[in-house]
């Protein structure tokens, strides 16, 4: 599967709520961009790329670029993915996602039917496009939103053929989203 896939990991925002930057935050002795980094590696090998324009993840060793057009938030940074992706599908994952599991990630991969144009998971209910398989051919209609001035992510999905997948009950923690220091104080 590793050539079928490239991973991104969405490290641009500007972290408001959280007040510092969430993937360098630590969990357990490690980064929140590692564990989702170790999560993804055993299904795509090291094809995988955070996208921030941080120079402090340089010294994690990951692959970093930029985005190609500053301030579009999750729709310019899964935009930017898409154009520098030079595979079919494209694991997308936030940066403030650190408890996904390599097992919730393949079983993500394996029940991703190729005929959408996105895949994303969903507990309760709630979707997250940020935990999501991309294709690359959605790269038009991200550039058509940022064109048309239109950043919410919901909009550009209803355009878009995919797919939700309900996370099973096991799994339904990786899920959650650390985007305040009272989120992160839970995990710890």
């Amino acid at each position: 599967m590793e050539n079928k896939y490239t991973a991104y990991i969405l490290a641009g925002g500007k972290s408001q709520r959280m007040g510092s930057d969430k993937g360098l935050l630590m969990l357990n002795g490690k980064t929140f961009v590692s564990h989702i980094y170790e999560a993804l590696e055993p299904i795509v090998g090291t094809n995988i790329v955070v996208i921030t324009a941080n120079p402090d993840y340089d010294s994690l060793g990951f692959t970093r670029i930029e985005d190609l057009i500053d301030d579009k938030g999750p729709v310019g940074g899964i935009y930017t993915a898409l154009k520098h992706s030079k595979t079919k599908f494209n694991f997308i994952l936030s940066v403030d996602a650190p408890l996904v599991s390599t097992d919730l990630l393949q079983w993500l991969a394996d029940n991703h039917e190729d005929s959408y144009m996105m895949t994303q998971v969903q507990v309760g209910d709630k979707a997250s496009p940020l935990i999501a398989i991309y294709d690359r051919s959605c790269k038009a209609a991200f550039g058509e939103h940022m064109a048309g001035k239109q950043l919410m992510l919901r909009k550009v999905i209803e355009d878009l053929t995919h797919q939700t997948l309900i996370v099973p009950e096991k799994w339904s923690q990786q899920v959650q989203n650390i985007n305040t220091p009272e989120e992160y104080k839970k995990i710890q």
